[in-house]
């Protein structure tokens, strides 16, 4: 098999049926979509058997609800195409998504393609974005607008805890593995934004402490040098959160001041004058 494609399931049946005629209608047909149930209430299962029972390049399995990180690792575990690809349950690809990826991928004889992505709203409006070399962005961070080989996805630091910047933790790790990446200005893959969906969920303690905890890991799995300018980005975004609850939710600054201010403060890849601004923002919102 060339492509597998993962698609963790979770109660998505209002949209379940687009995302898997899309996947499932791709141009390039030597593909295989697996499909983990992880729990899903609302029929979602239902809609995935009656498509594994029509095409049998669909493998299905259930799983208690466990969260969309252990469903998509599990999927994994039973793909077995040379490249990788994933979606979303509430999102789609373009027909031929998939075949023009790998065209590009045999060009520049490389073990990773990236494109952009296309953000739906409610509203119907479509945002084109192109990808973002530098990251972290909604690009950058998405494993959905990419083709990895799929040995690039082994032996990666993974915490399944964390909701909030798991694409980024795996996809940062991938990318630092692949010898050549091909990047695409097409953007082949749409986004559905969704006010359910766990990027919008407003709980301020899980948000910061996933971004911890990915920050972490990410130290630990990353070269110094290759790790530097992402990281002042990171940091930034850190920053940024860290004074938004001390402005907005005292409870939860008080909480998590320690963890946050110790672990930018003590970090040995600041220089003397990022460690300075950190002191003195640190002072400055006590």
């Amino acid at each position: 098999m060339r492509v597998s494609v993962v698609i963790p399931v979770y109660n998505a049946a209002p949209c379940l049926r687009r995302c898997l005629d899309s996947v499932l209608g791709q141009t390039l047909r030597d593909i295989e979509v697996v499909c983990v149930n992880d729990g899903s209430t609302d029929g979602s299962l239902e809609i995935l058997s009656e498509y594994a029972s029509v095409d049998s390049r669909l493998k299905l399995v259930s799983q208690p609800n466990a969260g969309s990180a252990m469903a998509r690792n599990k999927s994994l575990e039973l793909a077995t195409g040379e490249w990788i690809g994933f979606c979303d349950a509430d999102d789609w690809m373009e027909r031929d998504a998939i075949a023009e990826m790998m065209g590009a991928a045999e060009r520049e004889s490389a073990d990773c393609v990236c494109c952009g992505l296309i953000r739906d709203d409610a509203g119907g409006r479509a945002v084109r974005k192109t990808f973002d070399h530098d990251g972290p962005s909604d690009t950058f961070n998405a494993l959905c607008n990419k083709l990895f080989k799929h040995e690039l996805l082994y032996g990666l630091s993974v915490d399944e805890s964390v909701t909030l910047g798991e694409d980024l933790m795996v996809t940062a790790q991938a990318l630092r593995k692949a010898r050549r990446i091909a990047v695409m200005d097409a953007a082949f893959y749409h986004y559905c934004e969704n006010s359910a969906s766990v990027t919008h969920v407003q709980d301020g303690r899980k948000r910061v402490e996933d971004l911890a905890r990915v920050g972490e890991i990410l130290r630990a799995a990353m070269p110094e040098a290759e790790y530097d300018d992402f990281h002042d980005r990171v940091t930034r975004d850190a920053l940024l959160l860290w004074m938004r609850y001390r402005l907005f939710d005292r409870k939860l600054w008080r909480t998590l001041r320690a963890r946050i201010r110790g672990g930018l403060l003590s970090d040995p890849r600041h220089g003397m004058v990022k460690k300075g601004a950190l002191a003195c923002a640190a002072c400055l919102f006590d």
